[in-house]
């Protein structure tokens, strides 16, 4: 019996619709039954063999999805075997970082098993990775400094012609690295809540000639929320929030970088010996022309700018008597101490933008702190660096800054340090103008025991060079009228009597009314101070300015 072609159509329909159904079925059962058994020969297969046998890797379970084109790799460890690293050693092999990682889950989308199988690539749309745990053990070995890094498509070629994703996401990862270069006991370092993101992987014969990628990505991209880091001593923390990196604009951003003292000033000092206690608050960062070669493979940070738009700096010198430091003569200026820093810097250009420097000066005898404060500072800094290499050609780092003093008068200072000098060698020159003295009546009474009544100062220039050791300079100071009230020490009941014999005498017959004086001309005061070695850097500044300016005065 013949059917009529309407029959026929229905009747290859339901055949063809069973087929494809009977194929999902079987090609189901082949993916849960016959695949996953051996996918996961596969990748461990591919784990040793890639790694020269160093490291091998385990998982709970593999669940695919052939008709969604999706997977997920459950309960991953990646581990490596400690019994080859004495034979790695041994045979200039070792590499200079080992890995150890735990993933609860990788998902995978967008897998096409065909074209694996017919075209021998590997497209993904996406691979993500949530809470990875990271361990990376560094020990740089002098022999891989001469090596030729082996592309790593010469590894993966044994598998596939090509490996590409669309976007790979790290979210949330704990990450640990040890160094064990250097020291005997080694440094650790961790970041919390790391998430990366990476753009348009691609890993083919052509792909690490693409000057356009860093290593194979078009962009990857570090998110930190917040990052929290105590320096070695435990004295002072590190504190970071909203850190954006971005390898494709070779920028960095932070919204809020702090050095906070982990105590109060009176404490500090009684920690530290006397130690300067500073505090840092920096707002919108932002570090461009970051050199990435540098910072992924030596762990240097070399840049061309630097903008930091919104800041704090406050010096606290505790003036008591402390013990000498057992460990050294001269306590070290801090471009002494940022020489030593494990971390390496060259950034060419530092600007700097509405600032707020305190400098505080406790005076036991008063109890008092005198605060001089230098309101909307901007300035740059040049060649700030700490590397060997860019000291060898220039070892001075300049600072200039202009501000406000008491955010009365304008000041202009600039620094030249010589980092790579043994003895701390540095110098500063400045200017103060036009300015009622009376300003600075705070500082004095804490410090000094008296107070400007009167004067007028037009101008004040300071040019210093020092080291280790003391200062020498000169000042000078141009002022009218000056006259002066000494107090009585100690204060009785909290109040600090006028001493007004005292005070007429040092108006009459010590204290210089001006500079000049008649048609003479300016007198110039010369500073040559020597430093008491357990002081630090901004008390042996002080005390040099303000030598200079008794000398002017007296």
């Amino acid at each position: 019996m013949t059917q009529n072609p309407k029959n026929r159509f229905k009747k290859g329909l339901i055949i063809s619709l069973y087929t494809l159904l009977a194929f999902l079925a079987i090609a189901t059962i082949v993916g849960l039954w016959g695949l996953k058994p051996l996918l996961s020969k596969r990748i461990q297969y591919a784990v040793l063999k890639s790694t020269d046998s160093l490291y091998h890797i385990d998982f709970k379970d593999i669940q695919y999805n052939i008709t969604g084109g999706d997977a997920r790799i459950l309960g991953v460890r990646w581990q490596a075997d400690t019994t080859l690293y004495k034979q790695l050693d041994l045979a200039k092999k070792m590499p200079d970082n080992i890995y150890q990682a735990q993933v609860e889950e990788i998902h995978l989308t967008g897998i096409n098993p065909w074209k694996i199988i017919f075209s021998s690539k590997l497209h993904l749309q996406s691979i993500s990775i949530k809470e990875p745990v990271i361990q990376i053990n560094h020990h740089r070995q002098y022999y891989n400094s001469f090596k030729t890094i082996t592309p790593f498509y010469t590894i993966l070629s044994k598998f596939v012609k090509s490996f590409s994703v669309e976007k790979v996401s790290l979210d949330n990862i704990n990450f640990t690295f040890i160094n064990r270069s250097e020291k005997k006991t080694p440094s650790t370092s961790k970041v919390e809540h790391l998430n990366i993101e990476l753009t348009d992987l691609l890993i083919d014969s052509m792909s690490h000639r693409d000057k356009s990628r860093f290593y194979y990505m078009k962009e990857c991209v570090f998110k930190l929320d917040k990052l929290e880091i105590l320096t070695e001593d435990s004295l002072n923390k590190f504190k970071i929030k909203e850190l954006l990196f971005s390898t494709k604009s070779k920028s960095l951003s932070l919204e809020h970088l702090e050095y906070e003292p982990q105590y109060k000033e009176i404490a500090y000092g009684n920690k530290t010996d006397g130690d300067d206690r500073i505090s840092i608050i920096c707002k919108n960062i932002k570090l461009d022309s970051i050199d990435l070669y540098k910072l992924f493979e030596e762990k240097k940070i070399y840049a061309k700018n630097l903008g930091i738009n919104n800041g704090q700096i406050n010096v606290f010198t505790d003036t008591r008597l402390f013990k000498p430091h057992k460990k050294m003569d001269y306590r070290p200026f801090p471009h002494e101490a940022f020489r030593k820093w494990q971390l390496k810097f060259l950034i060419d250009t530092i600007k700097l933008s509405r600032f707020k420097i305190t400098y505080s000066e406790y005076n036991p005898q008063t109890n008092l702190v005198g605060n001089v404060i230098f309101d909307k500072a901007n300035g740059y800094v040049h060649n700030f660096t700490n590397d060997s290499v860019p000291l060898a050609k220039n070892p001075n780092c300049m600072v200039f800054l202009k501000s406000k003093l008491m955010n009365k008068a304008n000041v202009h200072f600039s620094f030249r340090f010589n980092v790579s000098d043994k003895q701390g060698d540095f110098s500063c020159s400045g200017k103060v103008l036009n300015m009622q003295l009376a300003t600075v009546n705070q500082v004095t009474e804490a410090l000094v025991m008296a107070k400007t009544q009167e004067g007028y100062l037009s101008y004040f220039a300071f040019d210093m060079h020092g080291n280790k050791f003391g200062l020498k300079g000169s000042t000078t100071m141009l002022y009218q009228d000056l006259k002066v009230m000494i107090y009585k020490f100690p204060p009785e009941d909290g109040v600090f009597k006028k001493r007004k014999l005292l005070s007429f005498i040092a108006n009459t017959f010590v204290i210089k009314k001006s500079n000049p004086t008649g048609k003479k001309p300016p007198r110039v005061a010369i500073i040559n101070y020597l430093r008491i070695p357990d002081k630090p850097f901004f008390y042996t500044l002080w005390k040099g300015l303000l030598e200079g300016i008794k000398g002017s005065v007296l």
